[in-house]
């Protein structure tokens, strides 16, 4: 999440307000999988603080930054820990730009990774490599990214509660999960855009899609959001969506088809 400095004590307030309201513990964590405690199977409370979460960042001028990876499509060469670093660095890169774009300066701050110590030290040290080094697109500034990355545990800090909420919902509503349709409208409001105005990339980046890459999975964000182009930040122009030539051209894998007067329909139907 990208949060307006000005934003972040209006937001915890707002969240201890919203447990007050569902009669929850002072200290009760919002995260999408509540393994026990006072969220366990309480279903309908789920789904209100779910919406009430993601207005409130909305209305708080919040953006959102997700990173989702089909690990089934990446080459049977790649180990976990390359496509975890693969996926940290795109996540990276997209905040960077978003920052650069308007002109702020920020902090990241990460939820405390799965694993023991050693696993931490780890991911810490290749963050550490991303903030002094930049990336193939992106330099490093220490006047965009103040800090070393930082982690804490996300029931200490309320933000990190949002975070998960809306990485699992954008994760589930690219899987197709119904569990997360209440919610995509509000997600796809809070995901970062570029200067053209779309978000595919952007506030979502989906991996694998090199360009020509059958496996490329760019037109979720059609099937998904109904993103009509996806555009990149160096061009102009865009590329319709679905894309005949990359992954889930004419079906989203779930039953749904093309319109009969999408210009591809007609197309494949010849």
């Amino acid at each position: 999440m990208i949060v307006p400095q000005e934003a972040i004590a209006p937001y915890a307030g707002r969240l201890a307000a919203l447990r007050t309201y569902l009669e929850l513990p002072p200290k009760t964590e919002f995260k999408w999988a509540t393994d026990g405690g006072p969220m366990h199977k309480q279903w309908d409370k789920q789904r209100e603080a779910r919406q009430q979460m993601l207005q409130d960042a909305l209305d708080l001028g919040i953006t959102a930054v997700v990173v989702v990876c089909a690990t089934d499509r990446m080459p049977d060469s790649w180990s976990e820990q390359k496509i975890k670093l693969e996926m940290l660095t795109y996540l990276y890169e997209r905040v960077s730009m978003v920052l650069d774009t308007a002109g702020d300066s920020g902090v990241l701050i990460a939820d405390q990774p799965p694993g023991g110590r050693v696993d931490e030290k780890r991911w810490l040290a290749e963050t550490l490599d991303l903030t002094k080094n930049g990336t193939q697109y992106i330099d490093a500034n220490p006047n965009r990214i103040v800090l070393p990355v930082l982690t804490t545990r996300s029931d200490h800090v309320d933000l990190l509660q949002l975070a998960d909420l809306v990485t699992a919902a954008t994760t589930a509503l690219v899987a197709g999960s119904p569990h997360a349709a209440p919610y995509r409208d509000l997600v796809f409001s809070l995901l970062a855009k570029n200067w053209l105005e779309g978000k595919g990339g952007t506030g979502l980046k989906l991996v694998p899609d090199a360009d020509h890459s059958p496996h490329n999975l760019r037109n979720p964000f059609y099937w998904v959001f109904g993103e009509k182009w996806f555009t990149r930040v160096s061009q102009f122009g865009g590329m319709l969506l679905p894309h005949r030539f990359w992954a889930y051209a004419t079906d989203d894998g779930l039953g749904n088809t093309l319109p009969p007067d999408h210009p591809y329909a007609k197309k494949d139907s010849a």
